[in-house]
């Protein structure tokens, strides 16, 4: 994937930030995709979601969730460490 975030693709139109509030490091599966399946309602077809997560086992997630939903994933990027970033373009 590209880390060149000056990409006019890259520029979202919406922003989910999805951090662990609990004791448990990183949120699950079960609760990140209903909050990026609702967010992505918010968005028309060909729309860019910026997803921002403190869970490392979101990116295998996401990319198989992505490839099952038919939404693109444009980029990941690590901030720092365990804490990702994704750049989904809504079907």
């Amino acid at each position: 994937m590209t880390t060149d975030i000056t990409r006019p693709e890259l520029t979202p139109q919406a922003v989910l930030e999805f951090y662990d509030t609990g004791e448990k490091a990183g949120p699950s599966c079960s609760l990140l995709t209903p909050a990026i399946n609702a967010k992505l309602r918010e968005l028309a077809s060909g729309q860019v979601l910026e997803i921002r997560v403190d869970d490392p086992s979101a990116k295998e997630d996401i990319l198989s969730w992505s490839r099952l939903s038919g939404h693109q994933v444009l980029a990941m990027f690590a901030d720092e460490p365990q804490r990702l970033r994704f750049y989904l373009r809504k079907k």
